[in-house]
């Protein structure tokens, strides 16, 4: 009987534990993503667009584990990783003409 409680309460905790890895950004890293793209972009697009299309992209990404996050921002992933961060970043090209 105590086993039958003790699962009752444990299932649910051990099903949540994926979701757990794939939580946010870690601290400070989506400020600093943000600032770095939004001065990439922000010649380019102008700085209302390059706001959004960055913030599309950080939303982008956000589902990827806490490391795989950690290591695209410290210019140590895998060309792999890059390549897949970068396909799910383009998804959020700008609607908006180029800043000439």
């Amino acid at each position: 009987m105590r086993l039958n409680r003790l699962f009752a309460v444990v299932a649910p905790v051990v099903l949540l534990l994926p979701l757990a890895a794939h939580a946010d950004w870690p601290k400070g890293e989506r400020e600093k993503y943000m600032a770095q793209c939004t001065q990439a972009a922000t010649p380019q697009i102008g700085a209302a667009a390059a706001k959004s299309h960055c913030a599309c992209g950080a939303d982008a990404i956000k589902s990827y584990p806490a490391s795989d996050i950690q290591a695209l921002m410290d210019n140590k992933a895998s060309p792999e990783l890059q390549q897949k961060a970068l396909g799910q970043i383009a998804k959020c090209k700008s609607d908006a003409p180029a800043k000439k």
